[in-house]
């Protein structure tokens, strides 16, 4: 699709300032949007790093039933918990890169971004009880006698003795793709050329 230049919720975060001439998968922040627990997995969804051929850096590109998502996980280097990168998607909106490489043809608006964490699951979670309300809502999650993985957990973390898991812990839709100009070398119109190949809007940003 076209490249479009609009304002979107850029800023620096954990991770540090996006880089020019970079590919990002956003779902930015806006009015009437929806909150970002509408979009966690709780309990999060167990899996294999290997099973699914996921890569420790960058994403991973997977086909269900005729349509691509893409993998991605979160990494404890800048995001040592699940609730560090939900609290900084709260005040930034989703932003995560994609390699100028990556098959963007494949991608559509029904595709979806796939968060996942080393830290995700805690397998012993009844050794934790906490008195917080599960910020889902999940209905079996609010009977007092639940004790098994809930969201709630994460706000607690890091927890000692914790026998963490990786696991997926949000499903998001995918509303644009951002490339960072980069006014110097003009590295973003190569950028920008490869994304339109998906069918989904691109927009041009300054970080």
């Amino acid at each position: 699709m076209e490249a479009e230049t609009v304002a979107t919720g850029g800023g620096r975060r954990l991770c540090g300032l996006r880089q020019p001439g970079g590919a990002y998968l956003a779902l930015p922040l806006g009015p009437g949007g929806r909150p970002v627990e509408e979009f966690l997995v709780d309990p999060p969804q167990v899996v294999s790093k290997d099973a699914l051929g996921l890569s420790a850096i960058g994403v991973t590109l997977v086909q269900r039933d005729g349509v691509t998502h893409v993998l991605d996980i979160v990494g404890r280097e800048h995001y040592p918990t699940v609730a560090s990168y939900i609290e900084e998607v709260r005040r930034l909106g989703v932003s995560r890169r994609i390699s100028r490489k990556a098959d963007f043809s494949s991608v559509s608006a029904d595709s979806r971004l796939v968060l996942l964490h080393e830290h995700a699951d805690i397998a012993n979670a009844l050794e934790f009880p906490s008195a917080r309300r599960c910020p889902c809502e999940r209905e079996e999650h609010l009977d007092e006698s639940y004790r098994e993985m809930c969201a709630r957990l994460w706000a607690d973390e890091p927890l000692e003795g914790a026998a963490h898991r990786l696991g997926i812990f949000a499903v998001l839709p995918i509303a644009q793709i951002e490339v960072v100009r980069a006014p110097a070398s003009r590295g973003h119109i190569d950028t920008r050329r490869r994304a339109a190949q998906a069918a989904l809007p691109v927009v041009e940003v300054d970080r």
